[in-house]
């Protein structure tokens, strides 16, 4: 089509229309890379999966706050930010706040969270495993019963140093296996 285009602005006799351009051969779309194909260095990686660990447990640990509040029944997002024996753990607490009828009031309030351990990359450079430790408070957040009395014990610790290993399932960062939890200072 160039040359068609170039051959007719040479001619000299401007009475002649320009010649029909062809149309052009139809040519498959260009795939295009999608960001999880994309290489990334190792420190991008590690940089993206503990930023996306670390976001996903204060998810969970707010989901565990609207779960208890409800007395145990809005469960979505532990299902959401939780999995395997975590998941199993919580859903088992909920069950045990809906048969005594307890419901938690306040929030915890996790003061802060960073990686202790990050897994290897796997074959597209993704990583799918971090390890975090987090000071969670919970000087606002109780359980109560039916009638509004605490149930927490006496000499509960209000402040807890979490460990909690975190994996990336379906694309989405989820609380997996508590490590340990302590009682410790934020």
């Amino acid at each position: 089509m160039a040359v068609a285009i170039a051959l007719s602005a040479c001619t000299t006799d401007r009475d002649d229309p320009p010649p029909a351009a062809v149309p052009a051969a139809k040519s498959a779309p260009t795939p295009r890379a999608s960001v999880s194909s994309i290489p990334r260095s190792p420190a991008a990686a590690r940089a993206e999966a503990v930023s996306g660990a670390s976001e996903a447990y204060r998810h969970f640990i707010a989901a565990t706050d609207t779960a208890y509040a409800s007395g145990g029944v809005n469960v979505g997002g532990l299902k959401k930010y939780a999995t395997g024996v975590m998941l199993k753990a919580e859903l088992n607490q909920a069950e045990i706040f809906r048969g005594r009828k307890w419901h938690s009031i306040g929030r915890q309030r996790v003061v802060w969270v960073k990686p202790l351990t990050v897994g290897t990359p796997d074959a597209n450079g993704q990583i799918n495993e971090v390890t975090v430790q987090a000071c969670v408070d919970a000087a606002t957040a109780t359980a109560v019963d039916a009638s509004g009395k605490s149930v927490k014990l006496p000499g509960t610790p209000t402040e807890a140093i979490d460990e909690m290993r975190m994996r990336r399932v379906q694309g989405a960062w989820k609380a997996e296996y508590p490590q340990s939890r302590k009682a410790g200072t934020c």
